[in-house]
C-alpha cells in the first residue's frame, strides 16, 4: 500500500514564518503559492531593487537529503542543488519559465536553498480551472503544443520533468503557456508523492519506475483532458487509489471531444512504449489543427492595469457642481457703513460685525471687469481646446517592417506605441514558423495610438495533402510525394494481386490512420510499399504421395505439376509417385511446374561379388555398378569381413535398390 506525504502542522508553520523575509537582501517573500515538486514550497514574492514580481521555490536544505540517490546530508544536498541547478538556468528556451536567479539562505538557524523564476500575471492553468474556467479543445491544442515544445527540447538536453501538471504551466502576457516546475534530478518515491501530484503522475510510477520522457507526455495528456472537461480520471480519495486506479486502464477519453481525442488517447496509453514522444505528441496536435476552430486567445486571470482602470474613470467623469452654502442665521437687518475711495468710483462698505469689507463697483469698472472675464475665458477655452485636442487626436506612429521577425521580438518593437495587437497565425511555406508574415496595415502605415495593428505569424510550412497512389508506378509515386515536402522511403513487399514495381500504398510512422486527403506536415517520413511480385514457394516433398493428395498440395501453393514416364523408384511404392524435380525445399516462383513420375515400383540390382576381396577391387566393383560407398571401418589392409545396407549385412549377390549406400566392414 502506498504511503501518501501529508502536510504536517510544522511544515504549515514553517511556511507560514517565511511571509515577509528577505532572501539575498533583494527577494521578499509576500504570499504562498502552493506546494512545488517534492519538499519545496512557492511564494509571490518581490524583487524590491527592482520591483518586480517573482515566483520563488523554497527548499529547506534537509528536504534535499536522498538516500536512495546518494545525498547522504544537507550540505551534500545543497551542492547538488548548486551543481544542478547552475545547469537548470542554462535551459533557455520560449516555452520554459525562466530561472532568473538562485542561491541559498539562512533564516532563523534554518538553511533554505531557492530559485527565482519569472512571474507570468495571466497565471496558472491550475488557477483558471479552480475558477470554474475550462479551456475549448483549439485552446488546449495551442497549450499542448507550446509544452510539447518544452518537453522535446527538456529530454533532448537529458532531464525528465516528471511533475507536469496544470500548477506548473503558467499562461504569458502574450497568450502563450510557460513550463515550470522543472526540478533537482533525484529519485522518485510513489510514495512521497502528494494526492495533486499523483492526479497526474504515469501509471508505471505506481510499480516504481522512474519517470520517463513518456510519464511527461502522460501526465501532459491528463492535463489537456482536464482543462477541457473540467475532470481528471482515475482519482481516488488517496495517492495510492488513484496510482492503482490508473494501472493497465486507458485514458477515458470521448470522441466528442473532437479531432483532439485520438492524440489524447495515444499519448495517455498504459503501456509506456505505446506512447508518443513528446515531438510525436506536438505533430499529432499540429496535424489536426487544420480540422479544429480558430482557437481565441486564452483570458489571463490578472486584472487590469492601474493605467487602464484610471482612464476608464477619467472617460467615465462628468464632474460634480458644489453650491454654496448660505448661513441662514445672519441678521441682514443689521445697519452697515459704507465709505468710498478717493481713487476710483468703488464704494466699500463695512459691516460692523464684521471684518471683511462688502465691495460695491461702480458701471464703468463692472464693465472692464467683464472685459478682462471674456478675455480670460477665451485664453482658457483656447488652452482647454490645446489639451482636449492632445487628449481626443492621438498621437500617430509609423508601423515599421516586421516580416521575418520572431513574434516576441516584433512584440517588442511595437510595444512603445499604444496599439491594440491582435495575433492571427497561418501557415507559410516561406517564413519559419513563430516568425511575422506581414501587417494589417502593411508597414509604413500611420497608425494612431489605441488603433488595432494585426499581426499575421506563421505557423509552418504548410500541409501537405496526401494522395491516392495506390497503383501508380513507384517512381512516378515517389516523385509525387517529394514534390510535396515529404521525406519519402520505398518499403518493398510481396503482393499476391499487385504487379512487381506498382504502389500498393503508403504508411505514415508517426501519424498511423491517416487517409487519402488527410494531411500531415512537409517534412514528415513516409513510406510507401512498392510490390514485388508474389512471395516465393518452397517446393512440397511429392514422392510417396498419391496422384490426388499431390495435386491438391500443389494446387494450395498456387504451383503446377508436370508428368512424366513412369519408371522404377526405390522412394516409393508402386502406384504412388515416385520421383520429382525440383528437389523439395527449393524456393520457385509461383506457378512453377513440378515434373514427377509415378513409380513402377522397387528398382532392384544384384549386389556385385565384393565380400571376401580387398578395398580396391570392393570400391571399383560398387561404383560400376551404381552403389554409393558409405563409411569404411576396420583395418582396410585387410579384406572385406561384411557389406552393410540401411543397417543390415547383405551377402554378395543379393538383390538390393539400386544405387544404394554400401557401408564397409573390415576385420
Amino acid at each position: 500500500m502506498l504511503k501518501v506525504k501529508r502536510l504536517s502542522l510544522k511544515h504549515m508553520t514553517e511556511t507560514n514564518s517565511l511571509i515577509g523575509a528577505v532572501l539575498a537582501h533583494r527577494y521578499r517573500i509576500d504570499a504562498p503559492l502552493g506546494s512545488g515538486t517534492g519538499n519545496s514550497d512557492v511564494f509571490e514574492a518581490t524583487d524590491i531593487r527592482s520591483r518586480k514580481r517573482l515566483v520563488l521555490r523554497v527548499s529547506a536544505a534537509e528536504s534535499l537529503v536522498d538516500l536512495d540517490a546518494g545525498v547522504l546530508t544537507a550540505s551534500d544536498g545543497v551542492e547538488l542543488f548548486k551543481r544542478q541547478t547552475q545547469l537548470l538556468a542554462g535551459l533557455a528556451h520560449a516555452s520554459l519559465a525562466l530561472i532568473e536567479d538562485w542561491g541559498t539562505e539562512s533564516i532563523a538557524g534554518t538553511q533554505y536553498v531557492f530559485t527565482a523564476l519569472e512571474s507570468y500575471q495571466g497565471g496558472t492553468l491550475r488557477q483558471i480551472l479552480d475558477r470554474g474556467r475550462r479551456l475549448t479543445p483549439s485552446q488546449a491544442l495551442v497549450a499542448g503544443l507550446d509544452v510539447c515544445r518544452a518537453l522535446h527540447f527538456l529530454h533532448g538536453k537529458g532531464w525528465v520533468h516528471g511533475d507536469v501538471r496544470p500548477a506548473n504551466i503558467f499562461l504569458g502576457d502574450d497568450g502563450r503557456v510557460r513550463l515550470a516546475g522543472l526540478g533537482l534530478k533525484r529519485m522518485v518515491d510513489a510514495q512521497q508523492l502528494s494526492v495533486e501530484q499523483a492526479n497526474y503522475a504515469a501509471p508505471e510510477i505506481a510499480s516504481g519506475e522512474q519517470p520517463s520522457p513518456q510519464s511527461d507526455v502522460y501526465s501532459l495528456a491528463v492535463t489537456l483532458l482536464e482543462t477541457i472537461t473540467g475532470a481528471v480520471p482515475f482519482v481516488g480519495e488517496t495517492a495510492a487509489i488513484t496510482l492503482a486506479n490508473r494501472v493497465g486502464k486507458l485514458l477515458p477519453v470521448s470522441a466528442d471531444l473532437g479531432p483532439i481525442a485520438a492524440p489524447l488517447e495515444r499519448a495517455g496509453r498504459p503501456d509506456a512504449r505505446e506512447r508518443f514522444s513528446a515531438l510525436e505528441f506536438g505533430k499529432a496536435l499540429a496535424g489536426i489543427a487544420e480540422k479544429m476552430p480558430l482557437p481565441t486567445p486564452i483570458e489571463p486571470l490578472a486584472a487590469a492595469s492601474f493605467a487602464a482602470v484610471i482612464e476608464q474613470k477619467e472617460a467615465e467623469h462628468t464632474g460634480e457642481i458644489t453650491r454654496p452654502k448660505i448661513d441662514v442665521t445672519q441678521d441682514v437687518t443689521r445697519p452697515i457703513n459704507p465709505t468710498t475711495s478717493a481713487t476710483t468710483s468703488t464704494m466699500v462698505i463695512k459691516d460692523a460685525t464684521k471684518d471683511e469689507p462688502i465691495v460695491i463697483v461702480s458701471e464703468s469698472e463692472e464693465r472692464r471687469h467683464k472685459r478682462i472675464w471674456v478675455i480670460g475665458a477665451v485664453i482658457a477655452l483656447l488652452v482647454a481646446g490645446v489639451i482636449g485636442f492632445r487628449f481626443v487626436v492621438k498621437p500617430t506612429h509609423t508601423v515599421p517592417p516586421l516580416a521575418g521577425v520572431i513574434e516576441g521580438e516584433a512584440r517588442n518593437v511595437i510595444a512603445p506605441n499604444g496599439w491594440t495587437v491582435v495575433i492571427v497565425t497561418e501557415r507559410n511555406d516561406d517564413i519559419p514558423a513563430g516568425s511575422v508574415v506581414r501587417t494589417e496595415p502593411s508597414e509604413g502605415t500611420d497608425l494612431q495610438e489605441g488603433k488595432t495593428l494585426t499581426i499575421v505569424v506563421s505557423e509552418g510550412p504548410n500541409f501537405a495533402t496526401l494522395p491516392d497512389i495506390a497503383g501508380v508506378d513507384a517512381q512516378s509515386a515517389l516523385d509525387q510525394l517529394t514534390a510535396l515536402g515529404l521525406v519519402v522511403t520505398a518499403r518493398e513487399t510481396n503482393s499476391e494481386e499487385i504487379p512487381a514495381g506498382v504502389v500498393m500504398g503508403w504508411s505514415v510512422p508517426e501519424q498511423p490512420g491517416l487517409n487519402p486527403g488527410d494531411q500531415l506536415l512537409r517534412g514528415t517520413a513516409v513510406d510507401v510499399l512498392v510490390s514485388v511480385g508474389p512471395a516465393l514457394r518452397q517446393v512440397p516433398t511429392l514422392v510417396g504421395l498419391k496422384l490426388e493428395d499431390a495435386q491438391k498440395l500443389v494446387a494450395d501453393l498456387q504451383l503446377a505439376l508436370l508428368e512424366t514416364p513412369a519408371a522404377k523408384s526405390n522412394g516409393a511404392d508402386r502406384g504412388l509417385i515416385g520421383a520429382q524435380s525440383p528437389i523439395p525445399g527449393e524456393q520457385v516462383a509461383r506457378g512453377t511446374e513440378i515434373a514427377y513420375s509415378i513409380s513402377l515400383g522397387p528398382d532392384l540390382v544384384e549386389l556385385p561379388y565384393v565380400v571376401g576381396n580387398r578395398l580396391d577391387t570392393v570400391k571399383a566393383r560398387l561404383e560400376e555398378a551404381g552403389f554409393v560407398v558409405g563409411a569404411i571401418t576396420g583395418n582396410q589392409s585387410g579384406k572385406l569381413k561384411q557389406a552393410v545396407i540401411a543397417g543390415k549385412s547383405v551377402k554378395n549377390r543379393t538383390m538390393v535398390a539400386r544405387g544404394a549406400t554400401v557401408d564397409l566392414v573390415f576385420p
